[in-house]
């Protein structure tokens, strides 16, 4: 669901295999990049504008963030739209 100035929120996008994707949220512009090599688990970190606010990857299944307060730690079993919706807030 794009805003209301045509920019994709973060329902428009596809988690990255390579590479990175950018979506707005409150008129922040958010970028997800692909990290890791390809003999590891896939690994991405959330950026907000230009600040990483996320570590996200895959376990056993499921999407966990850490953003560095353990607090925040988000677990989502089968979403990782759900999990960046946590984090962001």
């Amino acid at each position: 669901m794009s805003n209301e100035n045509g920019q994709p929120g973060v329902d428009d996008i596809e988690i990255p295999e390579t590479g990175e994707a950018t979506f707005w949220r409150d008129g922040v512009q958010h970028t997800i990049r692909a990290d890791g090599s390809e003999d590891a688990e896939p690994t991405w970190t959330l950026h907000a504008e230009e600040a990483l606010i996320a570590h996200i990857s895959r376990r056993e299944g499921k999407f966990v963030a850490d953003n560095f307060d353990p607090s925040r730690q988000v677990v989502s079993d089968d979403d990782w739209r759900q999990v960046v919706a946590e984090v962001i807030g």
